[in-house]
């Protein structure tokens, strides 16, 4: 049976569930997968890993047949090309705040006639052993760009970068984003669920993809209500602290009962 791709699951509204991973580890990956997440967003903007951590999650995926988008530091565009070669589904660029830089973010991470991405024998056509003009068809078709908005600018510019040809969703950045108003980690406050709210409405007027990032199971029935069913659901080191948390606590319980 042949997988959908994210990216017509995106467009689709088919309930997308995808976390962030900061651990490099293969068995990390593994149990993300089994998890039941649809994708995971390798983060190299707050980390410190290299190539060779992004190829081993990347291989490690591919064989558990999760999606990984990348997140690049931000304005490291050089970084687009080899990662979305070794195999990345797709690329997630933070702080976008026009439409400029949305088609800068497009003619990286994309082929001709869309955009001006370099040609080179890759893992993505299995090292020139297929069609090459083939594997770029295919390429462009499947590869998944998604702009962050994070700052008031960006909310401002937000219809525009979602109609950009290309962008196939529009992530919000809730915890820069409430900097950016003034407010440093008042993720829940009026103005910044404002903020957020307009970037989703920014995507449903223009028939793009919106992330949402619920903080609270609560948030899910906001969303539902406004139509949006894909979803980023946090960190995994905070998921897993939590757990242990949880896991630990249950155990000290039943000792001082």
């Amino acid at each position: 049976m042949t997988k959908t791709s994210l990216k017509s699951r995106l467009k689709s509204s088919s309930k997308c569930f995808g976390v962030f991973n900061s651990i490099p580890s293969t068995v990390a990956i593994e149990q993300l997968a089994l998890a039941g997440y649809d994708f995971i967003i390798f983060d190299l903007e707050h980390s410190l890993h290299d190539m060779r951590d992004v190829e081993s999650v990347l291989l490690a995926a591919s064989s558990a047949s999760l999606d990984v988008l990348v997140r690049v530091p931000s304005g490291r565009l050089d970084l687009i090309a080899p990662l979305l070669d070794a195999g990345a589904t797709g690329i997630v660029a933070p702080m976008v705040e026009t439409q400029s830089e949305a088609q800068a973010l497009i003619e990286r991470c994309y082929y001709h006639p869309y955009g001006k991405r370099g040609l080179n024998s890759t893992r993505l056509n299995e090292y020139a052993t297929r069609d090459l003009s083939q594997s770029l068809i295919e390429a462009n078709e499947r590869v998944v760009v998604v702009a962050m908005i994070e700052t008031t600018l960006g909310v401002e510019n937000a219809a525009l970068i979602a109609a950009t040809p290309g962008v196939d969703a529009l992530l919000e950045g809730a915890a820069d984003l409430s900097q950016s108003l003034g407010m440093p980690w008042q993720t829940q406050h009026e103005d910044v669920r404002h903020a957020v709210t307009q970037i989703a409405d920014a995507c449903e007027a223009q028939q793009c993809a919106f992330l949402a990032i619920p903080r609270t199971t609560q948030m899910m029935a906001f969303w539902q209500a406004k139509q949006v069913s894909n979803f980023v659901l946090g960190d995994d080191r905070s998921i897993l602290r939590n757990a242990h948390k949880a896991h630990i606590a249950e155990f000290k319980k039943e000792l001082n009962k």
